[in-house]
């Protein structure tokens, strides 16, 4: 026989068998009854979640391009409880089936879509083992698995021998168009995940299993990735590697490496997270500062991180602002509703102002004028940090040495040691909460400072005291609106300097005037100045205004004293003055003679303004007097 007559018969025999083939999946929506794969699905589905569920029409099936089975208007309930609202409700469920088993009267299935499906927690979420617990807890196929699991992780938590479990197929779940409402414990409100689509594959509950997908969540869109390589010992309370990230616009993170998931939660590996404004990522996680947060910025962290019920350890903490960097260890105790905060950070320059503003928002053009001090009843906050370089507005430290503390009702925000001015500064503010709003305490030391740098960080254009000596100033007030901080403020302060200058002041000029002139004004001298030995003043401050309770400047031609008041709010002037005159040297060579008088006393007042002071003689002595 010819090698074509040979052929013709087998071309025959493949085409009759594919056209065979090609009959029966045709057939098979009419070979296959509806009504039996619709009871088989609902049992399969049953099975495997331990839920009720509900398939309110026939299925529809298809053959092309895959054969499957399309349920609509699906309901998922809790077994005996079909009267509460069902776990789950999805438009439609898109389940791949074998056509083979199909005909043998067997459902078997390896994909399934969930279109448009709405989740419902009908518990308040109070944790993250909650949830995985509940999976636990099913009466289905999967939480048997999971049972039988956790119970070989419970007799070898470190090894759990998984091979003497029968691995189970459980394919592929496809999320389209899906919404999760939930209560968070505690809140009577409903808050909702919207947009989820994604796709679970996990092929074999002994394989890996990972998830990718996104959703919306308060207003913003999330991508959500997930991995876990031992994900059966993961759902039976066993460690498990894990992958993790969330990508969204308030908040980027990752995560790598391994986890447990049980009520003895355990987290440890590499964290990442990325905020470009810290303010908006607290308030997307419902976290409201009262502070001003929003204007630290963008905020970069990177840490080894250990997590347990109880408290999280961040190592090797990386932490970067739009501002400063800075490197330490981070803990934060877990136990108490408010979490406790502890740590250390070295900063190689850090912004004092920016820090102080992440509690408590300064005074802003854009800002209301009342002071917002609620942080201190929001938060158990204690760290410990380390500056080379610092700045506190204009004032520049070096070798800061620092501490913020918040705890009930309390906060303190602590500067131990600094170097400025030439010297070394010392200061202390603290918020204290109470029933009728909050009050302010300040206190600054230096020691050796430098009279005209400090000047000249406070603004003053031409510093007129040179010298060095020790500044300590006390201050207290109610925190309500910051128009009103400095009239109801009270304290006092202190300068005392040795061995300077007042620049711009003519001793002699001065004398002069006071003793022929009835009135005039104190105008700076560029080329004059007045040596001392020590001048020292000390103030009482009290609505908006400081009071001299002593002024005194020696020098080795008189002493000069002030008293009176000095208005903040107006920067006026209300001073009176004495000049007093030391004795002339006794040239006489006569021991008997009688010793020379001193000059009498001038006296007199300071009016007008800080910036233009106008002296008024209350007496004028003659030279010879």
């Amino acid at each position: 026989m010819s090698w074509p007559r040979l052929l013709r018969p087998i071309l025959a025999i493949i085409v009759l068998a594919a056209a065979a083939v090609a009959a029966v999946i045709a057939a098979l929506p009419f070979i296959v009854s509806t009504d039996a794969i619709r009871i088989r699905l609902a049992q399969e589905l049953s099975a495997w979640t331990g839920y009720s569920v509900e398939l309110r029409q026939p299925p529809r099936l298809t053959v092309f391009p895959v054969f499957q089975a399309s349920l609509s208007d699906v309901t998922l309930s809790k077994l005996g409880q079909s009267g509460q609202q069902p776990v789950m409700s999805a438009d439609r469920i898109d389940v791949e089936l074998s056509a083979f088993d199909a005909l043998m009267g067997h459902i078997s299935f390896s994909e399934t879509r969930l279109i448009r499906p709405r989740f419902r927690l009908n518990e308040p979420v109070t944790d993250l083992p909650q949830l995985f617990t509940a999976a636990a807890n099913s009466q289905g196929r999967l939480g048997m698995v999971i049972r039988a699991a956790k119970t070989l992780v419970e007799s070898n938590p470190d090894d759990p021998q998984m091979d003497q479990l029968a691995s189970q197929p459980f394919g592929r779940i496809v999320i389209e168009n899906g919404s999760l409402a939930y209560r968070r414990f505690g809140s009577p409100l409903e808050e909702q995940v919207s947009d989820i689509n994604g796709t679970l594959d996990w092929p074999q509950t002994s394989s890996p299993a990972s998830f990718r997908g996104r959703a919306n969540w308060r207003g913003e869109a999330a991508e959500i990735n997930f991995s876990a390589s031992q994900a059966l010992i993961l759902l039976a309370n066993g460690m498990s590697a894990i992958t993790a990230s969330v990508t969204s616009k308030p908040l980027t993170f990752t995560f790598d490496g391994k986890a447990n998931i049980s009520q003895n939660m355990f987290f440890e590996g590499a964290l990442t997270a990325n905020s470009p404004s810290l303010g908006d990522t607290m308030r997307w996680a419902g976290r409201t500062s009262s502070g001003g947060s929003s204007m630290i910025g963008a905020v970069e962290l990177a840490a080894n991180v250990t997590v347990t019920p109880q408290r999280a350890k961040f190592n090797d903490v990386m932490l970067t602002t739009d501002k400063q960097s800075a490197k330490g260890v981070i803990e934060i105790g877990l136990e108490q509703p408010v979490p406790a905060v502890t740590g250390t950070l070295a900063f190689q320059s850090l912004d004092l102002r920016s820090l102080i503003s992440a509690f408590i928002p300064l005074p802003r053009a854009d800002a209301g004028d009342e002071i917002d001090t609620r942080f201190v009843n929001q938060l158990d906050l204690d760290l410990r940090l380390s500056a080379q370089n610092a700045t506190a507005g204009p004032v520049s430290l070096a070798n800061l040495a620092a501490a913020v503390q918040v705890r009930g009702g309390r906060a303190i925000f602590d500067i131990g040691d600094a170097k400025a001015f030439n010297g070394s500064v010392q200061a202390n503010i603290q918020i204290i909460g109470g029933a009728d709003g909050a009050n302010s305490e300040l206190r600054f030391n230096g020691s050796d400072l430098d009279s005209a740098a400090l000047a000249s960080t406070l603004g003053v254009k031409q510093p007129f005291l040179t010298g060095k000596g020790a500044v300590s100033l006390l201050m207290k007030s109610p925190l309500t609106k910051w128009s009103s901080l400095l009239e109801s403020a009270s304290g006092n302060i202190s300068l005392d300097l040795g061995n300077g200058q007042v620049q711009g002041f003519d001793f002699n000029d001065f004398i002069n005037k006071a003793r022929n002139d009835r009135f005039f004004a104190l105008e700076r001298k560029q080329d004059a100045s007045l040596d001392f030995n020590r001048l020292s003043v000390k103030a009482a401050i009290a609505e908006g205004i400081a009071t001299l309770e002593n002024a005194r400047v020696e020098t080795g031609n008189g002493v000069l004293t002030l008293a009176g008041i000095v208005p903040f709010l107006d920067r006026s002037l209300a001073l009176s003055g004495e000049i007093e005159f030391p004795a002339a040297p006794n040239q006489n060579q006569d021991q008997n003679a009688a010793a020379p008088k001193a000059p009498q006393p001038i006296n007199f007042f300071v009016g007008g303004s800080w910036d233009r002071p106008f002296i008024s003689p209350t007496s004028r002595p003659t030279e010879g007097n």
